[in-house]
């Protein structure tokens, strides 16, 4: 495969994401090129001391592996062209049962949800109808690729979301016993 991680590859309609130098916003591109939506992203860990260069570079590159995600467990507002003053996304990143982790997003008027069914599989819902289904191949971000199935015609909107679900959610998430088995390590 390619040497460029998964996040910054585009979607397959051409939809991408780019970060901001200080690493706290993702602009979220259309296939034209035009940034559509804004979304903070969580901080990037800044260390100062006496390893902190070398702490430093292992989270960049960690980073630039992995790439940006959500805060965790709060609604985000998204920064959108043209604005919607009620625009969020939510990681939904509670413990516990995979379908407690469901992201979810409002924007112009519609609700929108990013069901986890198992630790590589992902179902889009807009107004409660599945939109898209999204698989992730491989096991490590630079590895593999995400395909989509779209069940329904797609505007922008939809695009949007969906760009943010893939990109900045990513399909799959661990199960309760996962979580469980991280807590006690």
């Amino acid at each position: 495969m390619t040497d460029m991680p998964l996040w910054r590859r585009p979607t397959r309609s051409g939809w991408r994401i780019d970060v901001d130098e200080a690493r706290t916003r993702a602009d979220v591109i259309d296939a034209a090129g035009s940034v559509r939506a804004s979304v903070p992203i969580e901080p990037v860990q800044h260390f100062t001391g006496w390893f902190a260069k070398r702490q430093n570079a292992v989270v960049s590159r960690a980073f630039e592996a992995d790439g940006p995600s959500l805060p965790a467990r709060e609604p985000t507002a998204i920064s959108l062209r043209p604005h919607d003053p009620g625009a969020f996304v939510s990681d939904g990143a509670d413990d516990g049962r995979r379908r407690e982790k469901t992201g979810r997003a409002a924007l112009h008027g519609r609700n929108y949800a990013f069901q986890h069914t198992d630790g590589q599989r992902a179902d889009a819902t807009r107004d409660g109808v599945r939109i898209a289904s999204f698989v992730k191949h491989g096991f490590r971000p630079r590895d593999g690729h995400v395909s989509r199935d779209d069940h329904l015609p797609l505007d922008e909107t939809d695009e949007l979301v969906l760009t943010v679900f893939e990109k900045l959610l990513r399909p799959g998430r661990p199960g309760a016993v996962s979580d469980l088995l991280t807590d006690l390590s």
